[in-house]
């Protein structure tokens, strides 16, 4: 099922991303260095980057559904065939908007939304809302336009779903919404892409982005982060910390036969080059979706047809192939290829398919010590379980190297402190889950709290690329220069922070346990010290200590979740909590005393 599926729906719109990027920096962390500079606009090392005064604010903007495709395969972009086109797709409007977050200075490919909330309704009135769960983006793509550069230029996907369910009791005549309740009514499965991001700071776009996607119905027995279908995935090249397709100017694709319908949904949605200030798909060829027969033989399913005006926002980067019975028995049993169509007719293979696939799907953790984390991993073959097959896992120790200094200068020795079996077996489901522990990193880093680590895994007996990695502007970089059939970001990254002494967490002091965490927090995140609250100054944090209290101990999936940032380790937690604690007993002793004075005094 997931968003593939029908009855699913298409949308476009802007959304906003307004990190503070002080925590870019890893020498932004240092307490003891930390200048005022690091808080203005300018590069990193001596300023805060791009966006110092950012709010961490994830929302979605004038986001309004252009398609819908019901139960038997029909599409229409007719509001008068079904009101729902046209309607929006909204996040809060009860509440603060979701968070934009990195997992670590480190570690800043895996951007996370947490806390955002998704509605579909008009006016007041919300059809439908949900949870959308928290996860990183993933396939990101620095070269996607070849008219911007940077931010401006690349793209990449968010896969999630959207759970605990409210349906409205109002009438929507809706045909869709009608059909998604009926076959979805728990949990919906959302994607997007996301590109064209402003970070000029003096434009009047500034952090505006634009966004693509699709929502429809989503089984709880399958992948919540990515599809069970066909991939595909352009051969890399990693050229200054920045992957690109080696030389087909195409990136990632997914698709998904639908028997009941004789129909191929393929998301191109990451996958076609854009071009000038409207973000116009660039691609010129013609372009075939055809089965492999054998050997080097060829028969085309369909054309891709990619090229009317607004095709990508309209339609939300999908298109949908037509089958004849034959074709449908050639999807199920063949290998797929995208294709290049000659003027002549002939056809050369642009993108293979990934035939046998392994997806983790979650792929960023946070983890302390003594913790277990769940990994979920999902293998296929033709977009099929692939049942009783190895996966192997393993720990990554050149990446693990290189971040391992709070200077962001290689770490002479970063020892494994995670405990895994090295394979795993996947179900009838094509399903296999490692658990993973954590024990004490033991600050290996110095001012920054834990260390990243990674794993990486394969399909037993397949072949995989030994990779090897280096460090580019603080970033991991992958080489060599080319990367064949798959994406070198697809990792698992785990964040295992630090553990504190249980005497410190019981009994916290001010200057040296708390003062230092809550200094960092006031560098890190300008915002909140500059005109909230100066949390590095006791008096303030006294004052407000219930206030405090209450943010600092909501679920991390909550927008609220102080800090923003969401790199507070479980002990630190604790630690302030206690101390919160014994600041509320205090003020309320204080309290007390002093009406007891003016219980005398009259």
């Amino acid at each position: 099922m997931a968003y593939l599926n029908s009855p699913r729906l298409t949308f476009s719109g802007k959304f906003q991303a307004d990190p503070s990027t002080v925590n870019n920096d890893v020498n932004h962390y240092n307490n003891a260095t930390f200048q005022p500079s690091y808080q203005e606009y300018g590069e990193g090392g001596t300023n805060g980057w791009w966006n110092p005064d950012g709010t961490g604010n994830w929302r979605l903007i004038d986001c309004v559904i252009t398609s819908v495709t019901y139960m038997d395969g029909t599409t229409t972009s007719d509001p008068g065939k079904d009101p729902i086109i046209g309607m929006s797709i909204m996040d809060a409007n009860s509440r603060v908007a979701g968070k934009i977050v990195d997992l670590d200075p480190q570690q800043q490919s895996v951007s996370q939304i947490w806390g955002m909330i998704v509605r579909i309704g008009q006016g007041e009135t919300d059809f439908v809302k949900g949870n959308f769960e928290p996860i990183a983006f993933n396939d990101i793509w620095w070269n996607r336009s070849t008219t911007q550069k940077g931010s401006g230029g690349a793209s990449a996907s968010y896969q999630s779903v959207v759970t605990d369910l409210q349906w409205s009791e109002v009438e929507s005549k809706s045909r869709y919404l009608e059909e998604l309740r009926k076959e979805s009514p728990d949990r919906l499965s959302m994607k997007f892409n996301v590109d064209m991001f402003n970070q000029q700071h003096d434009s009047a776009h500034f952090t505006i982005g634009r966004i693509v996607g699709s929502i429809g119905p989503s089984r709880m027995d399958e992948p919540k982060h990515f599809i069970m279908g066909r991939q595909f995935v352009s051969d890399l090249t990693c050229n200054q910390g920045m992957y690109m397709p080696l030389s087909t100017s195409v990136y990632v694709a997914n698709g998904l036969l639908q028997e009941e319908t004789k129909q191929f949904i393929l998301d191109l949605g990451n996958f076609l080059q854009t071009a000038g200030p409207e973000g116009a798909i660039a691609e010129s060829r013609t372009l075939v979706l055809a089965a492999n027969v054998g050997g080097e033989a060829y028969v085309p399913l369909g054309e891709l047809n990619f090229k009317l005006p607004k095709w990508y926002e309209n339609r939300g980067g999908l298109v949908k192939i037509r089958l004849t019975d034959e074709q449908v028995d050639m999807v199920r049993n063949c290998p797929l290829a995208i294709m290049n169509q000659q003027s002549d007719g002939s056809l050369s293979p642009l993108v293979k398919e990934l035939t046998h696939y392994v997806r983790a799907d979650q792929f960023v953790f946070r983890m302390n010590s003594g913790e277990e984390s769940n990994i979920d991993f999902y293998a296929t073959y033709l977009g099929k379980p692939m049942v009783n097959q190895a996966i192997v896992c393993q720990f990554q120790d050149s990446l693990i190297n290189i971040m391992g200094q709070g200077d962001g200068t290689p770490a002479t020795s970063t020892p494994n402190i995670l405990a895994f079996e090295p394979g795993v077996v996947t179900d009838t489901n094509g399903k296999a889950t490692l658990t993973v522990k954590a024990s004490n990193p033991q600050n290996p880093r110095g001012f920054i709290d834990g260390q990243v680590y990674a794993l990486w895994y394969y399909l037993e007996g397949y072949p995989t690329v030994d990779f090897t990695f280096t460090i580019k502007d603080g970033n991991p970089v992958v080489l060599p220069a080319a990367l064949s059939g798959i994406d070198p970001t697809n990792f698992i990254s785990i964040l295992v922070f630090d553990s504190v002494k249980p005497e410190v967490i019981a009994k916290p002091d001010w200057d040296k346990d708390v003062q230092p965490v809550m200094q960092q927090y006031a560098n890190l995140y300008p915002l909140m010290s500059k005109g909230i609250f100066n949390l590095a100054n006791r008096e303030v944090v006294d004052n407000n200590a219930k206030l405090l209290r209450f943010v600092f101990d909501l679920p991390r999936e909550d927008p609220n979740h102080m800090p923003v940032t969401r790199d507070l380790s479980r002990d630190k937690k604790q630690m302030i909590l206690n101390y919160l604690d014994r600041a509320i007993k205090e003020n309320a002793l204080a309290d007390l005393s002093t009406a007891e004075r003016i219980i005398q005094s009259t």
